[in-house]
C-alpha cells in the first residue's frame, strides 16, 4: 500500500464522491441535488424520480417546449378550518424562489417539488368516504357520444359515481341509449362496470323523440329494482358533473325525501327566462325528484300527443316538457338551488371557476367551453371535495383556484375578489348584456384579459399518488395573448407551475 501513488488515492476518492452524489438518483435511490433558487439541498427518492418523469411526460405529450420557465411548491393541507371560505388568505409567498429557466426533456435532472407550505382547509371528505346510496341518476344519450374519444363521460362519471378506487359509492345509474344495438349496449355495460360504476344500460324507446326520451327517464328510474333504497331520482345530461358529492348530499338531505320536491336550477340567461316565462329546472344542472314526485310523474300523461303528433303540453326540450307536465297536472313548483349550475355561457369560463364558489354541478364542459373535470377533481382525493376550486391568496399576488388555475396579478390585487370576473361572452340582446347574469353571479367586474394585470396558468394534468397526495401541473403558453397588453411582446418560454398537495 505504501508504494501506491498519492494521486491514485485522490482520484479514487473523487470518483467515489461522484458516485455517491449522482449515482443514486440515476438508480432511483436517494440523491442530494441542489434546489432552485434557494441554495439548499434536497434528498430525492425513487418516488421523486417517478413523479418527475410523469411531469416531463405530461409536458411532452401536450406539446410544451423542452425549455421552460419552471416553479414548484408543496402544499401541506391542515384540516382545521371551521368552514370553506370564498378566499383563504395565506400570509406567505406562494413562489418565494420565483421561476427558473430549465430543460425538461429526457435526461434532464429531477424536477424539484419546492419547499413545503401549510394551508388550512375544511374537514376532509374524500371520494372514498361518500355514501350515495340515496341517489339514482338517469341519462339519455347515444352510443356514439358515450363511446366517442372526445365525448365519452366515463372518466368524469367515475369521479362522482365511485369511491375513486374502482368501487361504486352506492349511487345508481340508468343509461338509456338511443338507436343502439344489443352489442353496443353490452359494450357500454361492460365499460361502466369495469370503471366501478353501478349502472344499468338499456335501449331507449325508439318511438320517442328527444324530449320524450328525457321525460321517459323518470319512468325508467322509478321502475329500477333498487327503487326502495333511493330517496332522490336525478335527471342529468351526459355532460353534467358533480364536483363535491359530500356537499351535494348534505344539501339534498335538507329536503325531506318523503315530501314532493322538484329541485334544480334555472338558466343564468335572464333573457331566456323572460322569453320562456318558465321557472323550470334546467337539465344540465341536474333535476332532483323525491320519490313522491317521481311516482306522480310516472302516472301522468306527460307524453300525450295531439292529432298532428305534437305534445299536448308543448315543449321542444325534455326539461321544459317535464316542467309543463308538473305545472299542468300538479301543484308542485321548483325548489331553486343556486349552487347547481346550468352554465349557459360561451367563451372562457374562468370567471365562474375562479370565483371561489362551492359549485354543486357543472355543465357544457365538452361543448360550450372545454375543460377536463376529472383532472380538476383529482385534488378531492387529497384535501377533499371542499378543496375543489377553493381559492388561496398569497402575499406575492398569486391566487390558486384549486384544480382550475394559478393566477398572478403583477400590479397587485386592487379589485374586489368577491366579484365574478366577466370572462365569458355576454350577448347584447336588447341592451341586456350588463344585467343578464345579475341574479346568478351578481355584478360582474371587468375582465383583465389583455391588460397585463393578470397572468394565468391553467391545469394541464393531475395525478393521484396515494396516501392523500396529488400533484398538479399548471401551464401558461408563451404565445397566449390573454396575458399580454396590446404593446407587449410574447414570452420567451412556456411556463410551468407544479403544485404537490400532501397530508
Amino acid at each position: 500500500m505504501a508504494r501506491t501513488p498519492l494521486n491514485r488515492y485522490l482520484g479514487l476518492t473523487f470518483l467515489l464522491a461522484l458516485c455517491w452524489y449522482y449515482g443514486p438518483s440515476l438508480m432511483g435511490r436517494g440523491a442530494s441535488v441542489s434546489g432552485f433558487g434557494s441554495g439548499s439541498r434536497h434528498r430525492y427518492t425513487s418516488n421523486d424520480l417517478d413523479r418527475s418523469n410523469w411531469i416531463k411526460g405530461v409536458l411532452a405529450n401536450n406539446s410544451i417546449e423542452t425549455e421552460v420557465s419552471f416553479a414548484s411548491r408543496t402544499l401541506k393541507y391542515i384540516p382545521d378550518a371551521t368552514e370553506r371560505l370564498s378566499m383563504t388568505e395565506i400570509n406567505q409567498d406562494l413562489l418565494p424562489d420565483g421561476f427558473a429557466d430549465i430543460h425538461v426533456g429526457s435526461g434532464s435532472p429531477i424536477l424539484p417539488s419546492g419547499s413545503t407550505l401549510k394551508v388550512h382547509v375544511n374537514k376532509i371528505r374524500r371520494p372514498d368516504a361518500v355514501n350515495a346510496l340515496s341517489l339514482i341518476f338517469g341519462v339519455s344519450t347515444t352510443f356514439a357520444r358515450f363511446d366517442g374519444a372526445k365525448t365519452t363521460p366515463i372518466k368524469e362519471w367515475a369521479r362522482w359515481l365511485t369511491d375513486g378506487k374502482g368501487n361504486s359509492n352506492g349511487a345508481g345509474l340508468v343509461l338509456a341509449l338511443f338507436n343502439s344495438s344489443d352489442t353496443e349496449i353490452d359494450q357500454a355495460q361492460e365499460r361502466l362496470t369495469a370503471a366501478g360504476i353501478s349502472a344499468t344500460v338499456l335501449a331507449s324507446n325508439k318511438t320517442l323523440d328527444m324530449p320524450g326520451r328525457y321525460v321517459d327517464l323518470v319512468q325508467l328510474l322509478w321502475n329500477d329494482p333498487s327503487r326502495a333504497e333511493r330517496k332522490y331520482f336525478v335527471l342529468v345530461d351526459d355532460d353534467t358533473f358533480f364536483p363535491n358529492m359530500p356537499n351535494l348530499l348534505d344539501t339534498l338531505h335538507t329536503h325531506d325525501p318523503s315530501k314532493p320536491y322538484y329541485i334544480g336550477t334555472i338558466t343564468e340567461r335572464t333573457d331566456w327566462i323572460i322569453r320562456d316565462h318558465t321557472p323550470m329546472a334546467y337539465g344540465g344542472g341536474g333535476i332532483f325528484l323525491t320519490a313522491p314526485v317521481a311516482s306522480t310523474i310516472s302516472s301522468l300523461p306527460c307524453l300525450e300527443k295531439d292529432s298532428e303528433g305534437e305534445y299536448v303540453l308543448g315543449g321542444d326540450q325534455g326539461d321544459k316538457l317535464l316542467y309543463n307536465c308538473l305545472h299542468n297536472y300538479t301543484e308542485i313548483t321548483l325548489t331553486y338551488e343556486p349552487r347547481l349550475n346550468q352554465e349557459d355561457e360561451f367563451g372562457d369560463p374562468s370567471g365562474l371557476y375562479e370565483s371561489g364558489r362551492s359549485l354543486l354541478s357543472m355543465h357544457h364542459y365538452k361543448s360550450w367551453h372545454h375543460i377536463k373535470p376529472a383532472k380538476m377533481h383529482a385534488v378531492a382525493s387529497a384535501c377533499g371535495g371542499d378543496c375543489v376550486l377553493q381559492r388561496f391568496q398569497f402575499n406575492d399576488n398569486f391566487i390558486i383556484s384549486n384544480g382550475w388555475s394559478v393566477a398572478q396579478y403583477p400590479h397587485g390585487i386592487d379589485f374586489d375578489t368577491a366579484l365574478v370576473e366577466g370572462t365569458f361572452e355576454l350577448p347584447n340582446d336588447n341592451g341586456l348584456a350588463d344585467v343578464l347574469h345579475l341574479y346568478a353571479y351578481g355584478a360582474l367586474r371587468k375582465s383583465l384579459s389583455k391588460t397585463g394585470r393578470k397572468k394565468g396558468w391553467h391545469l394541464l394534468d393531475a395525478r393521484e399518488e396515494g396516501s392523500g397526495r396529488v400533484t398538479q401541473v399548471y401551464t401558461k403558453n408563451r404565445e397566449d395573448e390573454r396575458w399580454l397588453r396590446e404593446d407587449e411582446a410574447t414570452y420567451e418560454r412556456d411556463s410551468v407551475i407544479v403544485l404537490t398537495w400532501i397530508p
